[in-house]
C-alpha cells in the first residue's frame, strides 16, 4: 500500500513510478540535476519519500531511469527530423541529408533543452548506460548503414563509423548545452563538425 501524503493521492502499483520520473524531469528542466531530491520529488508526486522507496532503491536509480526516457526523448526528436526528409532519385544525397538531420536534431535538443540533455549521459553504477537500447544510436547506426549501401561510406571503417560520428556531434552539443560557444556561432559550428564527420567517414 502507498503512503499519500494528501487526500486524493492514491496510486495503482506502478502509476507512481512514472509520476516519479515525471516530477523529476520537470525539476531537472527547470532547476537542474542538483534539484533532483528524493523528498522534493515526493512532494510533488503527492506521497511519502517511503512511498517512492518501494519502487526506486535509492535516488540514482530514479536518475538512471530519467536519464534513459530523455534519451528515448531525444531520439525521438532524431527520428522525427529525419523523417521529414523526402526520399528523392539520387539515393546517396537522400541518405546524406538523412544522416546530416541526425546530427542536427541531436544539436538542437541540446540547445533547446540543455538541463534534461545534460542528464542524459549521466553514467550510474545502478544501470550504465551501455545497458540501454537508445533509439538515438540505432538512428545512428542505421543512417550509416545507408551511406554504406549507396557507396558514401567506406565499408572498412563502418564498425568505427558510429563512434566517429557520435563523439565529434556529442562534443558539440555540450558545448552548445553548455553556452560555451555564442548563438551566432553555432550554426556554422555544427556545419563544420558534419562536413568533418563526413570526409572522415566517406571514400578517399
Amino acid at each position: 500500500m502507498l503512503t499519500p501524503t494528501r487526500k486524493g493521492s492514491d496510486y495503482h502499483h506502478g502509476d507512481l513510478r512514472h509520476s516519479a520520473i515525471s516530477a523529476a524531469r520537470n525539476l531537472v528542466n527547470k532547476d537542474g540535476i542538483s534539484s533532483l531530491g528524493i523528498r522534493r520529488i515526493a512532494d510533488l508526486s503527492g506521497v511519502s519519500p517511503a512511498a517512492l522507496y518501494r519502487h526506486f532503491e535509492n535516488l540514482e536509480q530514479l536518475r538512471a531511469e530519467l536519464a534513459a526516457q530523455v534519451r528515448q526523448e531525444l531520439g525521438e526528436f532524431m527520428q522525427h527530423r529525419r523523417n521529414r526528409i523526402k526520399p528523392s532519385a539520387n539515393r546517396k544525397r537522400t541518405a546524406i541529408l538523412k544522416f546530416e538531420a541526425l546530427g542536427e536534431a541531436y544539436v538542437d535538443f541540446a540547445r533547446l533543452h540543455p538541463r534534461l540533455f545534460e542528464i542524459a549521459f549521466i553514467q550510474s553504477n545502478e544501470k550504465p548506460i551501455s545497458e540501454f537500447s537508445d533509439l538515438a544510436w540505432d538512428l545512428l547506426k542505421e543512417s550509416l548503414t545507408e551511406l554504406t549501401a549507396v557507396g558514401f561510406l567506406d565499408r572498412k571503417i563502418l564498425e568505427s563509423a558510429p563512434m566517429i560520428a557520435w563523439s565529434s556531434v556529442h562534443g558539440l552539443a555540450v558545448l552548445v548545452a553548455q553556452k560555451a560557444i555564442a548563438v551566432r556561432d553555432q550554426d556554422g559550428a555544427l556545419r563544420q563538425i558534419l562536413d568533418g564527420v563526413q570526409r572522415a567517414l566517406s571514400y578517399k
